[in-house]
């Protein structure tokens, strides 16, 4: 039985093992991407490189057979600059949006594409679940929020962004005319109360959240009813609705304490001894207010470090407009967002750190032609002029199918995405400064494919082999043209008979994602070998 060391550890391979079998059955994990199981390796990425101790050559550990007394290096940062770089190198290649332009400048990063894949669907009630998961007040912020969301919207390239807004109102609408919405699924109770002083967007959003993520929160407020400043805000709001959004807070486990005034430090510090943490949210402070409170204040806004929302107090923090006076609603409720995070690492002793953006390539503009490739997979009728109180389930649908789906369908599961995170790499650090044409393939019913996105990992082929198809798919072309395609030019849709799901699924990107379009699974039943169409071989 051959033997090797991997970081001063003594392994026992079985005969025939690679490094990276040998690896995984001692427990120590090597990071890959091409490398799909059961099938013969690739070893094209270079992202599961190990080092050999005796001449410091790089190979792969996927395609590389045990040795007996090979000694390996795995986890030094020698090897991590290595694998790093293989990464930047796929990404100096690599076109296509992970995160949507709509989600991306949203301020609470609103899964836009979850809520119009529901919308498509005519699932309204699911579309308004996917907007609260991002959203406190979602039925309200989205009539009276500036709408960033659809300023972003690469469909003004063409005519006239998704109407983002008003299909989240609808949404919400419907659920509410459905019935109490029920409070999104949310972790065993967790210790530590938290006081929150404020109950406009901020104040309800922190609330909303810490109740997501398993805390207690009390919502402190100086009017007789709750939410007082958003009544007085928004006086045209539909009856019942913002009862309707506090009941849901209230079922999702806040408090509310109305009629209680927080004025000066003393109180400040009672309520550091009922709760494990404070909120400021109280609207615009001036520095007057801020000393009131024994806080450092900036000018006619609370003193709070940029990263971990704190005030000069320790345990008590500050959002929305009282750290900026001029932010938008949207801005407050990202705040809600952000310092709930920061509340639960600091209930546990975790470093606080304002959650990041998420991470995303980003295409930038596309022109005309490039909006056309867009545009195959998606309803080329003009913008809906329907106001979202009149918008019905039909307009809804239609409305929803005019997005271009710019962002990736496997923006969650992308393996290169998740090692880019893993292994912090620089986007740019390879970038020539040009990118690539973006082009989209929608030949197949169920299958979409983007090359901008291909890693060359040869994944679909294996698969499509294993599958016995006719055609199949190979590599196209020489040197840096060499492309993913179909033998003899024929399309995807003759390519992938019967291995269009599994295909998707060996996929380590969104080079391949399946499609959403109305009446696609039932095209896609002419796919297969069993009842072909007449344009199937």
């Amino acid at each position: 039985m051959p033997s090797l060391i991997i970081d001063g550890h003594h392994i026992d391979a079985k005969p025939g093992q690679t490094i990276l079998q040998a690896a995984r059955g001692a427990g120590i994990e090597i990071p890959t991407l091409c490398h799909l199981e059961g099938f013969e390796a690739g070893a094209s990425c270079m992202v599961c490189a190990v080092k050999l101790k005796h001449n410091g050559q790089f190979i792969p550990a996927c395609g590389s057979r045990v040795v007996e007394g090979m000694e390996l290096e795995h986890d030094t940062a020698e090897v991590r600059d290595t694998r790093r770089m293989a990464l930047e190198l796929l990404f100096s290649d690599h076109l296509g949006d992970c995160i949507s332009p709509c989600q991306r400048i949203c301020p609470a990063h609103l899964g836009i594409p979850a809520v119009l894949k529901h919308m498509r669907a005519a699932a309204p009630g699911l579309a308004a679940a996917a907007a609260r998961r991002d959203l406190a007040l979602a039925g309200i912020l989205c009539r009276v929020c500036h709408r960033p969301c659809e300023s972003g919207c690469r469909r003004a390239v063409h005519d006239d962004p998704v109407a983002i807004a008003d299909l989240v109102v609808h949404a919400i609408e419907t659920e509410l005319a459905a019935g109490e919405p029920r409070p999104p699924l949310h972790p065993l109770p967790r210790l530590g109360q938290v006081a929150i002083i404020g109950a406009g967007f901020s104040g309800l959003s922190a609330a909303w959240f810490l109740a997501q993520h398993g805390y207690a929160s009390t919502v402190i407020d100086e009017s007789p009813l709750p939410a007082a400043t958003l009544r007085a805000a928004y006086p045209d709001l539909p009856p019942g609705l913002l009862a309707a959004e506090l009941r849901l807070l209230e079922r999702a486990g806040v408090t509310f304490r109305n009629a209680t005034h927080i004025a000066d430090a003393a109180a400040l510090t009672d309520l550091t001894k009922e709760f494990a943490a404070v909120v400021l949210a109280t609207g615009p402070a001036t520095h007057t207010q801020a000393a009131a409170f024994g806080l450092a204040g900036d000018g006619h806004k609370l003193g709070t470090d940029k990263h971990s929302m704190m005030t000069s107090r320790h345990g008590i923090f500050g959002v929305g407009r009282a750290v900026r006076p001029n932010g938008q609603p949207v801005s407050s409720v990202a705040d809600g967002k952000a310092v709930a995070v920061c509340i639960g690492q600091y209930l546990t002793n975790q470093p606080l750190a304002r959650p990041a953006k998420p991470f995303s390539v980003f295409m930038g503009k596309v022109d005309e032609a490039e909006m056309h490739e867009f545009l195959q997979d998606t309803n080329g009728a003009a913008r809906s002029e329907a106001k979202a109180m009149a918008i019905d389930i039909g307009r809804a649908i239609e409305e929803s199918n005019r997005c271009v789906h710019c962002n990736c369908a496997k923006a969650e599961v992308c393996k290169l995405r998740q090692l880019a995170l893993d292994f912090e790499v620089n986007l740019h650090r390879f970038g020539s400064g040009e990118r690539m044409r973006f082009h989209r393939n929608v030949e197949h019913p169920l299958v979409r494919f983007e090359a901008g996105k291909c890693i060359r990992c040869g994944n679909c082929i294996k698969v499509a082999g294993d599958h016995q198809e006719a055609l199949g798919l190979t590599f196209i072309g020489r040197g840096f043209d060499v492309h993913l395609g179909v033998p003899f030019h024929e399309s995807m849709r003759d390519g992938l008979l019967d291995a269009a799901r599994a295909a998707v699924a060996a996929c380590p990107t969104g080079a391949l994602t399946l499609r959403d379009a109305p009446g696609a699974e039932a095209a896609a039943h002419g796919c297969g070998r069993e009842g072909t169409t007449d344009e199937s071989p």
